[in-house]
């Protein structure tokens, strides 16, 4: 399954570096709602909500909206400065979702200490979380948030090298599911730790996601120095497993390229059969 994300999410540039395309998005998006399908046997479907932010923060399937903490709406997407940022209620994301994203940082260092905030699950309250460090992924678990044992590494997960460049768009794709959290960075595989506590939960009122802010705690300890930074996101979507309350089937969508046709049936038998 992994192959076939790299294969299909990415072509060579001329340099030899993998360059994400329009279609990749898609593809993406398609894929992880496909894979959230397989991968919960006991779920009878999925809810998709998908945000392509062109001067809108609806969703594009009549779902909850996106709320803006200060920021630029544009048609091109979604400004963000220090500790500005969005939040998403209502999708029912708890311990089993995808999240992806199509986002840049202005600056992979601007941070005072390198680390700047992409997603919160604890409601802004801990300090754990996924974030940029300079240029590579990382869940930090480490000494504020207690949740990584008596002696806790930094980092429950940590991308192996620089993956995200200053001002250069980048698709990231999270997962949980079944105890286990992904992370993917333009259809590579950046880390994946079993998650037996919680961490990747969202356990705020009304599960709420937190992009781009930092947390409370931090701010209070360090309020003119937030652990975040500026940039772009033009393309959020998010995967659950169906609620119980009757709603409208959500299908894939194509993102921002109209393909004026359904996601190719050969290679959702394909994603099936190696997700088998």
């Amino acid at each position: 399954m992994r192959e076939m994300l790299v294969g299909a999410a990415a072509v060579l540039s001329k340099e030899g570096r993998l360059v994400m395309t329009k279609l990749s998005r898609a593809v993406i998006a398609c894929i992880s709602a496909i894979t959230m399908l397989l991968g919960l046997a006991s779920i009878a479907g999925a809810d998709t909500f998908t945000y392509e932010l062109n001067g809108s923060f609806a969703d594009s399937n009549g779902g909850p909206s996106l709320v803006p903490y200060g920021g630029t709406l544009t048609p091109n997407g979604y400004n963000f400065g220090v500790n500005e940022g969005l939040s998403l209620s209502g999708t029912g994301a708890f311990d089993n979702y995808s999240i992806h994203i199509h986002f840049s940082f202005d600056n992979i260092n601007a941070s005072f200490n390198g680390y700047e905030r992409i997603l919160d699950f604890k409601n802004r309250a801990l300090d754990e979380g996924l974030y940029n460090l300079n240029g590579r992924l990382v869940y930090f678990v480490g000494c504020c948030s207690g949740l990584g044992g008596p002696n806790p590494p930094l980092h429950a997960g940590s991308s192996p090298g620089v993956i995200f460049a200053s001002g250069q768009s980048a698709d990231l794709l999270v997962t949980r599911s079944g105890g286990v959290f992904s992370a993917s960075v333009n259809g590579v595989l950046a880390f994946s730790f079993s998650d037996p506590t919680g961490l990747a939960t969202f356990s705020g009122p009304d599960n709420i996601i937190y992009f781009f802010m930092d947390d409370f705690q931090s701010l209070q300890n360090f309020p003119n120095n937030p652990e975040a930074g500026t940039g772009l996101v033009d393309f959020i979507q998010v995967t659950t497993p169906t609620v119980s309350v009757p709603r409208p089937r959500r299908r894939c969508r194509t993102s921002r390229l109209d393909l004026g046709k359904r996601w190719p049936s050969h290679l959702v038998a394909t994603a099936a059969k190696q997700t088998a």
